[in-house]
């Protein structure tokens, strides 16, 4: 019965041609002129800016804000060029290797170590990484900086940074192929029908005596 009621209530109901929600025939002429009204100042209404609310704040200057979102607008830069250059020299690095290592000659020296562009230095700790790791690394960096003490640091300790920041990998060994092996028939036999020579601690019997 309440099923029956709900439907019956339902069909009754007449959309609202601004809003599209459906209302009853005796509530629908006042929520007309309602909404008509709603929906010509939601027209005429502007789309807040941010921006101009801060400069009348004095927070920030309109001059400021136009730079920051130029500075949002640039695209990142692809550093093509030099990405490009670090695996030309990747390629001959190998192929002058295999040539080495296929002729027994020395090995060419490793390439340089290439720094890519979009890497972010640490101030502290000269470190590279992305743009999203660095974010978080300087920050925890800064920190542990701040709690070390003041003092130089000690010139082992430099040397160390140093040799750790200029690691170089080792060079690959080039093959050496093991000496051939000398097979026994190739060795000489002894001429005049010489005889072994006897096994030491027992001289060997003089000619024409017996035991």
């Amino acid at each position: 019965m309440m099923a029956d009621d709900n439907a019956q209530y339902s069909d009754a109901r007449v959309p609202c041609k601004i809003c599209g929600r459906s209302f009853a025939p005796e509530v629908l002429a006042k929520h007309n002129n309602v909404c008509k009204k709603t929906a010509a100042s939601a027209a005429k209404r502007k789309p807040f800016d941010s921006s101009k609310q801060r400069v009348i704040d004095g927070e920030l200057s309109l001059k400021q804000i136009k730079q920051a979102q130029k500075k949002e607008l640039k695209p990142p830069k692809s550093h093509w060029r030099e990405k490009h250059q670090d695996f030309i020299n990747a390629v001959r690095n190998a192929r002058g290797v295999q040539a080495a290592i296929d002729s027994g000659g020395p090995l060419p020296p490793p390439p340089p170590p290439s720094i890519n562009p979009d890497y972010i230095q640490c101030p502290y700790c000269s470190r590279r990484f992305s743009p999203q790791a660095a974010d978080r690394h300087i920050n925890f960096c800064k920190d542990q900086q701040a709690r070390l003490p003041r003092s130089k640091p000690s010139p082992a300790a430099t040397a160390k940074q140093n040799t750790r920041l200029n690691y170089q990998p080792p060079k690959p060994k080039a093959k050496t192929s093991p000496p051939a092996a000398v097979p026994p028939s190739s060795v000489p036999a002894a001429r005049g029908g010489a005889k072994a020579p006897a096994p030491r601690g027992r001289a060997a019997p003089a000619p024409g005596r017996r035991f």
